[in-house]
């Protein structure tokens, strides 16, 4: 009896795990994702997870279109995120190779100026609070679009992100194709994308850099020994008890892991578009 548990335990862990070597697919979707920052309609849970910044990702794309989506419940990282701000960069390589970024949330300046008249809920002021100081994104490299825009800028390069009551935190994106490749962009249909997320550190008072994953100063080594790459769902996954945080209600402010606030996390991953 022990043995077939243990063999049915090896058998789960080899089917649901992953190296960061493995070049992944995207699904094929026929409609197009609403991107905000709710994941109704991507397939739940999420289908890969990375041990160094705790998110759960997967990837779509249709003719058009590509789409990214995150998923966090881990208090540090949800912190770091909506501060800190997360850079998102794709690269492909060869003769049409470009690469470009999206850094969203921008670090908050503005001060709140919500209308508060109406009396809303605290996680409703929170939300329409975050909407107004977070209407910005930083865009560098794509092919019509660089610099500061709109988060639903019509050029179609969208992102938006929201928590939910359930305490996960959402992040959604959406990049037309010829964005990242120019209008003979169906060319590059069978070329491995590169994914790089970097979650950036909050700054310490006194210090100007940031930790790595390693609790060190400076620049990490991106998928380096604090990542791994698994598919799981979100209550597990590869996630490890001393991971979990104590956790407030959906309306209330999260309790995260104050070291963990202060240190950079990030990996890299390569993936493939999907055809008709």
């Amino acid at each position: 009896m022990i043995k077939q548990f243990l063999t049915s335990v090896l058998l789960f862990v080899s089917i649901f795990s992953f190296a960061q070597s493995d070049i992944l697919k995207s699904n094929r979707i026929a409609s197009v994702i609403k991107i905000d920052g709710d994941a109704s309609e991507w397939h739940l849970p999420l289908r890969f997870y990375d041990n160094s910044t705790k998110l759960f990702f997967d990837f779509s794309n249709d003719d058009n279109n590509l789409y990214l989506c995150f998923q966090s419940k881990d208090d540090a990282e949800q912190m770091k995120i909506m501060r800190a701000g997360i850079t998102i960069t794709l690269s492909t390589k060869g003769k049409g190779k470009s690469k470009a970024s999206i850094k969203f949330p921008l670090q908050q300046t503005a001060t709140d100026k919500t209308n508060t008249s109406t009396q809303p809920s605290d996680g409703e002021r929170r939300k329409n609070n975050f909407s107004v100081q977070n209407a910005m994104m930083e865009v560098k490299g794509f092919k019509t679009k660089d610099g500061i825009i709109a988060v639903n800028d019509n050029s179609g390069i969208n992102v938006a992100m929201n928590r939910d009551d359930n305490k996960k935190l959402t992040y959604e994106i959406s990049i037309p194709l010829k964005e990242l490749s120019g209008d003979d962009y169906t060319k590059d249909f069978a070329k491995d994308i590169e994914l790089a997320v970097e979650v950036h550190a909050l700054k310490q008072n006194g210090s100007g850099g940031e930790r790595n994953s390693s609790g060190r100063e400076g620049g990490g080594r991106m998928g380096g020994s604090g990542g791994g790459m698994h598919r799981g769902e979100m209550n597990g996954g590869g996630r490890s008890g001393d991971r979990q945080k104590n956790e407030q209600d959906g309306n209330q402010e999260i309790n995260p892991d104050r070291t963990a606030m202060f240190e950079k996390t990030e990996f890299k991953q390569k993936f493939t578009l999907a055809k008709q």
